[in-house]
């Protein structure tokens, strides 16, 4: 795997260094870098898929985040023994946490319960509906 990960960023690397380097013409005196091969580069790969030299970076961009993205799905499958057991007590214990400030802020109260609150503008009792995410709205 680490033979397949590092097949796929090296030359993720070397192109978009290469890219960086060309399209600001921090060319280091050679012409590999310059900015007049980095605009031929572009015209003859536009030529050839028959699409405006401006929209091959885009293109190539969009591979590399789907590549990207495929890779990182194969490293994630092939190392979830690693990683999966820890997801699964970080979120039985987000879910416990959760089910107990749940608790503590309806005080015993059930959603859709319609209960007597006073409010402190008139202190008049109004009847009031608990909402499942701790808001309440006045009973019709």
């Amino acid at each position: 795997m680490r033979i397949i990960l590092t097949l796929w960023a090296v030359p993720l690397c070397l192109f978009w260094s290469w890219y960086a380097l060309s399209f600001y013409d921090i060319s280091f005196g050679t012409i590999f870098f310059s900015r007049g091969l980095h605009d031929l580069v572009f015209e003859v790969y536009g030529n050839a898929l028959g699409v405006p030299p401006g929209e091959v970076p885009v293109m190539a961009a969009w591979a590399c985040t789907i590549d990207t993205a495929l890779i990182g799905a194969i490293a994630a499958f092939r190392w979830r023994a690693g990683w999966y057991p820890q997801l699964r007590t970080w979120l039985e214990g987000q879910a416990a946490a959760f089910s107990v400030s749940q608790t503590a802020s309806h005080e015993d109260h059930a959603v859709g319960d319609t209960v007597l609150l006073l409010i402190e503008a008139g202190d008049e009792p109004q009847s009031v509906t608990a909402l499942p995410d701790g808001r309440v709205l006045p009973a019709e």
